[in-house]
């Protein structure tokens, strides 16, 4: 008896220990990288510990195989990919020109598993009076579903801040793209 209560006792404090995905209320949202953002309505907040492909945080209002929203933030010589063995992976430089941001973000959803990954709309931006830069996304995801995106990149202190939204074409895109729109024109750097 003495025994079973000593294993139910590790195995609560184990699975207290676990992190699972948690509600982000509607309001100021503290992110995990060094900016915030404000929400509109209630999204599902996946911390980075349970995201085994990408550094950062996701918000998804379906689920992430139907929409995210990518918050991170990435220092000089990092990755958005998290690192794998003998696998070379994209790294953020500061100092890159918009060209080298655009081709490390969509170098990166290709080693996660997108495919024909093309940037559109490329254009400047600001974020709390600080320039940056936006574009779409269009690529395949590796079960053929043809998806879109939309990225807000903020250049600055030798990081990359990104929010990058991705969704499939079909519905789940235009059903959450507007929210994705309030989100980016949010973005609260720190002083």
């Amino acid at each position: 008896m003495k025994r079973l209560l000593i294993c139910g006792l590790v195995a609560a404090s184990l699975s207290a220990c676990a992190v699972v995905p948690v509600a982000a209320p509607a309001g100021p949202f503290e992110t995990e990288g060094d900016f915030s953002v404000m929400l509109q309505k209630d999204w599902s907040r996946w911390p980075s510990q349970i995201n085994p492909a990408t550094n950062g945080e996701f918000l998804t209002q379906d689920g992430v195989l139907l929409n995210r929203v990518h918050l991170v933030s990435i220092p000089d010589s990092e990755g958005l990919v998290r690192a794998r063995r003998n696998v070379e992976m994209p790294l953020y430089t500061a100092g890159s020109s918009e060209f080298e941001i655009v081709e490390f973000i969509t170098s990166s959803l290709e080693m996660i598993g997108y495919s024909d990954v093309e940037a559109d709309l490329i254009r400047p931006a600001e974020f709390d009076g600080v320039d940056g830069l936006r574009f779409g996304l269009t690529g395949i995801w590796q079960n053929g579903m043809r998806v879109k995106g939309e990225a807000a990149t903020i250049a600055h202190d030798d990081r990359l801040d990104l929010v990058l939204f991705m969704a499939p074409e079909l519905h789940y895109y235009d059903a959450v793209a507007p929210e994705v729109e309030a989100i980016m024109n949010s973005i609260d750097l720190p002083d």
